[in-house]
């Protein structure tokens, strides 16, 4: 079962949760203290949901394992008093910045279900990117081909805020990474035979090339 069925219902939950999160933000004298109190029980019910959906499909990826993933749709205080925080920070409106965030906290739910399943299991783990992300993201997708028994520390952990990549267990056989990400592995390499070690270097040189 392909990253896309995921993404399908991910970004259901993601559009929902920030048209939900955008009316409410239209209240008069919406403070910090508010958005703290009050996101976890208006988006816990969407970031539940796509907790879900990435357990399931993770146990679609190979049926036939004994292993069962959990959902992890936990909201911890400290990450919703950044959000409350950050809404409030910016040049945007808040009504902008809510939409960032509730997409975020959906779509990092999803990838936490997998991350900490793939872990638990002890499996690789490769990273999907849309072909329209930013180049930070492109700088941090998996380019080539990887094994059930590769590496997942090499994964970058970094995302960013509206897109719309993935975490991918490779429960079997091999990761294979889409046609467009296989074509941004040599500019990739490129950026780094320039001299760019890091993704967000890579990454400008992307964006300069």
């Amino acid at each position: 079962m392909s990253v896309g069925a995921l993404l399908v219902d991910v970004r259901l939950m993601a559009e929902q949760a920030r048209d939900m999160a955008q009316a409410w933000m239209l209240a008069p004298d919406m403070t910090a203290e508010q958005v703290q109190d009050e996101l976890s029980g208006m988006l816990g019910g969407f970031v539940g949901s796509a907790s879900v959906f990435a357990a399931g499909w993770y146990n679609e990826l190979n049926p036939e394992s004994n292993f069962a993933a959990d959902i992890d749709d936990d909201l911890p205080d400290e990450k919703i008093a950044n959000v409350a925080s950050w809404v409030f920070s910016g040049p945007q409106s808040p009504q902008s910045r809510i939409k960032v965030a509730a997409h975020r906290l959906v779509f990092d739910a999803a990838r936490r279900t997998v991350q900490v399943n793939a872990m638990a299991e002890g499996v690789a783990m490769a990273r999907h990117e849309d072909a329209g992300c930013c180049t930070k993201c492109m700088a941090r997708a998996t380019t080539v081909e990887k094994p059930r028994k590769g590496r997942s520390d090499d994964v970058d952990q970094f995302f960013h805020p509206t897109c719309e990549g993935m975490f991918v267990p490779v429960r079997k056989g091999l990761y294979e990474p889409p046609s467009h990400a296989r074509e941004w592995h040599p500019k990739i390499e490129a950026a780094r035979l320039a001299g760019n070690s890091d993704s967000d270097s890579i990454a400008n040189w992307l964006s300069a090339h």
